[in-house]
């Protein structure tokens, strides 16, 4: 039979990639790249906690007989002095944690913000117990003080009305702790806001984004 010499060319199959962001996610990659993004979230809340050991002021009091002392009612204000400048502090540990979070680009979006959220209060409680151990020892209590002399204590972070001890022995004010994520969740906020590339510049598997469509390598 003879071919028809007007008839279009054959047309080779062309494979396409049908992957996108919705493909697949590789778990244990994803988790090896958040991994080391955590680590340097819970350190910035621990360096967060030791300079608020650092600058944080003292409780005076004074011994009124052997065993038994008490504090000035004067420096009492001292308390809320410590808890607000920890506020302070984790505030900008959480904006800063956020900043980290979102800067790898295969993390943005969801999984960005739950490992700022996470790692941040998990670094505020880390930041806590350090703070906490700086302030002893900067301001070191009675000890063996004379009876009328004066002395500094630190102050404590923990909030009558806000206190989280789910573990016995690990007691956290959770209105400190939650202080940093929301700092980090806001700047996530903020940060997806502001991206002008719909699919956030998510690298995808096997080719490239450009304008939230796949494009193949050339």
């Amino acid at each position: 039979m003879t071919a028809d010499p007007n008839a279009d060319p054959p047309v080779a199959p062309v494979a396409v990639d049908e992957r996108t962001h919705t493909e697949r996610i590789d778990v244990r990659a994803l988790a090896l790249r958040a991994l080391p993004i955590a680590l340097v979230v819970v350190a910035l809340g621990a360096v967060g906690g030791i300079v608020w050991g650092l600058l944080t002021p003292g409780v005076t009091g004074v011994v009124v007989r052997e065993g038994r002392a008490g504090s000035l009612g004067a420096d009492t204000v001292h308390r809320f002095d410590a808890v607000a400048l920890f506020a302070c502090v984790s505030g900008v540990v959480g904006v800063i944690s956020g900043v980290v979070a979102w800067w790898d680009r295969r993390l943005r979006g969801p999984a960005a913000a739950v490992l700022a959220a996470v790692a941040s209060m998990a670094g505020a409680g880390v930041g806590m117990w350090l703070g906490g151990l700086v302030a002893g020892v900067r301001h070191a209590g009675p000890g063996d003080t004379a009876v009328g002399d004066y002395f500094q204590t630190a102050p404590s972070l923990r909030l009558t009305s806000a206190r989280l001890d789910m573990f016995g022995g690990l007691d956290l004010s959770w209105a400190l702790v939650v202080v940093a994520p929301i700092g980090a969740l806001v700047v996530c906020l903020v940060l997806l806001l502001c991206d002008r590339e719909p699919d956030l510049g998510v690298p995808v598997s096997g080719g490239r984004t450009q304008g939230g469509e796949l494009v193949g390598d050339a």
